[in-house]
């Protein structure tokens, strides 16, 4: 059954060069092939805003905004953050917001029919319906959880209060979201019963995943002694990873492999990572297309000591044909994939993982066949059936509420009866 989805995104979707932005617009444009979707997302000046790509999925309305997560901390983000130090409001919240956008959901309700409302990210579930509607949230992280990963590996006494702090304040906004929707969707079975356990929420698990024939390696690709870590620079357990990475594993790794270098490829890449430029240690910044990088590599990478969600690196890893070595945080919430990767949590036992890959082929043959086994479960396409199902189930409940509201007797001191 064809249906009127509305999509709330908190960036704008394209390009999809980062895991937010991916998993927004790969359920989105699968989602488009059954359903009616439109789309509303907050842009900034610096956004790319060519969206053709977009508009071939459906409608698009863009709300100016001063800041989104897929850009650079600038003056607005420092500023709300300043802000919600004293604010019982999170940065989160405050950076969120737009009156516009509200205005934007409202308007729509007024000219057209909306079967449900897909939250892409919890913090969108801000923005309600002007009336009752079913509404599902896809919560791409425990975003609490991964404020809290973060402050344990901060070093300032400081700014590990301060990260503390906020993630009370996500905690609280997180649940009372959460309770508001019919159905919450997490990327993992982890993530969905802690969402449970703190909400009661009706949780439904869409993992994410790849668009696996497109990540396949040519055939006669060329292979280097290439160590690859991908992903969003700026994104603070991603820089956290490569400082660790770079200070004590690296080292450990060219004592074994001489030849090895490390290519960072991903935006926005700090100062500091800059500078450790050199000739075996390349940093891309943003590239057009990750796939060359991937299929060049011998090893990936997932280095996290925080983070939240599934790391959709790993499956795209994983379709391109690459071993790949993790922590058990860059790992969670995988089913199997244990079975396909090595996982090390200290220094030296991560270099030598890495180093084993590089220097027994056999072993990374094995670590690419079984890896592309596990990923084909992980397509883009056989995942959107899921979430379609989690739609269908919130649109199921939301009926059955409002049946049992119509049907309760009323009670004239101006209270529903309810058993018990």
């Amino acid at each position: 059954m064809s249906r009127h989805l509305v999509v709330v995104t908190p960036w704008l979707p394209t390009p999809p060069e980062f895991g937010g932005a991916l998993r927004s617009f790969h359920l989105i444009r699968q989602l488009s092939r059954s359903h009616e979707v439109t789309i509303l997302c907050p842009v900034t000046a610096a956004d790319d805003t060519d969206l053709d790509i977009l508009r071939a999925l459906g409608n698009v309305t863009c709300v100016p905004h001063p800041w989104t997560p897929r850009h650079p901390a600038n003056r607005t983000k420092r500023t709300l953050q300043a802000r919600s130090i004293a604010s019982r409001k999170s940065f989160v919240e405050l950076s969120t917001w737009s009156d516009a956008l509200q205005g934007v959901l409202e308007r729509l309700f007024l000219t057209r029919r909306v079967d449900c409302v897909l939250y892409e990210s919890t913090r969108t579930a801000l923005f309600r319906p002007p009336r009752p509607c079913p509404t599902v949230i896809d919560a791409h992280d425990v975003e609490a959880e991964l404020l809290i990963r973060v402050a344990r590996n901060t070093s300032s006494d400081v700014a590990r209060a301060l990260k503390l702090a906020e993630a009370r304040k996500v905690a609280q906004l997180e649940r009372r979201l959460w309770r508001s929707a019919e159905v919450v969707v997490a990327t993992s079975e982890r993530d969905a019963a802690a969402i449970a356990s703190v909400s009661g929420a009706t949780t439904r698990v869409v993992p994410n995943g790849t668009d696996v024939d497109a990540f396949i390696r040519p055939e006669g690709w060329a292979v280097r002694q290439d160590i690859v870590f991908t992903g969003v620079m700026r994104h603070q357990p991603n820089s956290d990873a490569a400082r660790w990475y770079l200070d004590e594993i690296y080292p450990l790794v060219r004592q074994r492999v001489p030849n090895a270098r490390t290519v960072f490829v991903g935006a926005d890449p700090p100062e500091w990572l800059m500078a450790r430029a050199s000739n075996d240690v390349i940093v891309t910044g943003r590239v057009d297309d990750i796939r060359p990088w991937l299929w060049s590599a011998s090893v990936a990478i997932v280095p996290l000591r925080s983070g939240g969600g599934t790391r959709l690196k790993i499956f795209e890893a994983l379709a391109a044909g690459v071993p790949v070595v993790s922590t058990s945080i860059g790992a969670e919430g995988i089913p199997g994939v244990e079975n396909v990767t090595i996982i090390a949590n200290d220094p030296k036992a991560f270099a030598t993982a890495v180093s084993m890959v590089m220097t027994e082929p056999e072993r990374a043959a094995s670590m690419r066949e079984n890896g592309m086994q596990l990923v084909r479960a992980y397509d883009w396409a056989t995942i959107s059936q899921r979430m379609t199902g989690a739609i269908d189930d919130a649109i199921s409940l939301f009926q059955q509420r409002s049946d049992a509201a119509e049907s309760a007797p009323f009670d004239w001191s101006g209270r529903l009866w309810r058993r018990g």
